[in-house]
């Protein structure tokens, strides 16, 4: 498999990843029913409340993309600024940087380095990532280790939807109201931390799903936030790994948001690089 293929390929992995909703992170507001709230509901505003209150994070990272059981290995770094961006940029030890990444509000860059060549586009532009659901939303959600839901922008007022049950060490928040998909939110019982978010279709026939997983947690700002990400989609012919470990985090802004293409670099059809990625 090409190189080009290997890195483009991790923006399917991103979409497959938002495969499936729309992102919410509500504030924190007061309740005046607090005192009549039962035990689930305290726990539920509990993982709510563990969202990183940062702007900004910025972070040195290691990246490990597969296709199957293949992969390739590559270092980098992550940026995010709420409601703003979120960048990654990947590169090889001397060669330095082979691609980029970057999701706005406004819709998703990927520059390819090698062969001098890039794709821009909005969210609706792309028919894969149309069906998918993916918005910008949806990625700060994933990449921000937080509780959604579907279509909403503010998930402490759906907070009601959601069933809880315990297990062990393991406390899961679960949403089966949304019309077409499942939404399960594994969280570790004594810290409230979400651990693992699995989206699943309520088709029996459609037998792709996707998981991510969250570990490692280190202090960051006033809260704590995973250093290692893990996003597993399992397609009808193809599974497809995004690894990143994280390292040095910050809440620096003093980083250029927007990222300038060169006029070297020829623009590709979306329609026609997904096409070429997807099996």
């Amino acid at each position: 498999m090409k190189l080009s293929t290997w890195l483009l390929a991790a923006t399917i992995i991103l979409a497959a990843s938002c495969s499936s909703t729309k992102h919410v992170a509500g504030n924190n507001k007061s309740n005046d029913k607090s005192a009549t709230m039962t035990p689930a509901d305290v726990y539920k505003q509990k993982v709510v409340a563990n969202s990183s209150a940062e702007k900004s994070l910025v972070a040195k990272m290691k990246v490990n993309l597969g296709i199957g059981d293949k992969n390739v290995s590559l270092s980098g770094n992550l940026k995010m600024k709420r409601g703003d961006v979120i960048q990654l940029s990947m590169s090889f030890p001397i060669v330095g940087e082979v691609c980029r990444m970057e999701f706005t509000r406004d819709g998703v860059l990927v520059i390819d380095r090698i062969n001098s060549r890039y794709v821009r586009a909005t969210y609706d532009q792309v028919d894969f990532l149309r069906s998918a659901n993916l918005d910008f939303n949806v990625l700060e959600s994933v990449f921000w280790n937080e509780v959604f839901y579907p279509g909403s922008s503010d998930v402490r007022s759906h907070l009601g939807e959601f069933s809880v049950s315990s297990a062990g060490n393991h406390t899961l928040l679960n949403l089966t109201s949304a019309p077409k998909l499942d939404y399960a939110f594994l969280t570790l019982s004594e810290s409230a931390l979400l651990d693992r978010t699995t989206v699943s279709s309520k088709n029996i026939n459609d037998r792709s799903n996707l998981t991510c997983i969250y570990g490692d947690f280190a202090k960051f700002g006033a809260g704590k936030f995973p250093t290692h990400i893990q996003l597993n989609f399992a397609g009808d012919t193809q599974t497809y790994a995004l690894d990143l470990s994280l390292n040095s985090l910050t809440n620096s802004t003093d980083w250029k948001t927007r990222t300038e293409v060169s006029d070297k670099y020829k623009q590709i059809d979306p329609e026609k690089l997904f096409r070429s990625i997807i099996p």
